[in-house]
């Protein structure tokens, strides 16, 4: 059994935070910590399974079991050099030479960009594969990534 961290953004939460981490935790998110950041709710969860995709799932069930269906699950989606960086325990700077293929493989997962901010945004699920190919990420961090929701 593994120990498998993710974090479950819980688009449709309104409430506050005081009951809401009443109901979490009774509905089996004890497992969880509970966070807000500018009226947005999400959840941080560092759940053991036998699967990433067992605890991603188990834990989707817990809170849809409270009435909220709009969840995303952060570590499926896009982000930035920066945010990838600390999920893998890396600097910004490491792995943007990864990213500019002056280090590795040279095969570095390519960018979308942000229309608006021509910021440049990447897939985790890709990055995080091609990570752990490198052997620069743990594999539970890429089994989340590459478990789809």
């Amino acid at each position: 059994m593994n120990t498998y961290h993710f974090t479950v953004v819980v688009r449709d939460a309104r409430s506050d935070l005081a009951d809401l981490e009443d109901q979490f935790f009774e509905a089996g998110c004890d497992d969880a910590l509970l966070c807000s950041y500018n009226d947005t709710i999400y959840l941080e969860f560092d759940r053991e399974a036998p699967s990433a995709a067992q605890a991603i799932t188990s834990a989707l069930d817990n809170i849809r079991s409270l009435g909220f269906s709009d969840l995303i699950v952060e570590e499926q989606g896009f982000s930035t050099l920066s945010e990838m960086a600390e999920r893998a325990g890396m600097s910004r700077q490491a792995l943007s030479l990864y990213a500019q293929n002056k280090r590795g493989d040279g095969n570095f997962p390519r960018p979308m960009y942000g229309l608006a901010s021509k910021s440049a945004m990447y897939s985790w699920p890709e990055v995080a594969t091609w990570l752990f190919k490198q052997g620069k990420l743990d594999k539970t961090h890429y089994e989340v990534a590459s478990t789809a929701s």
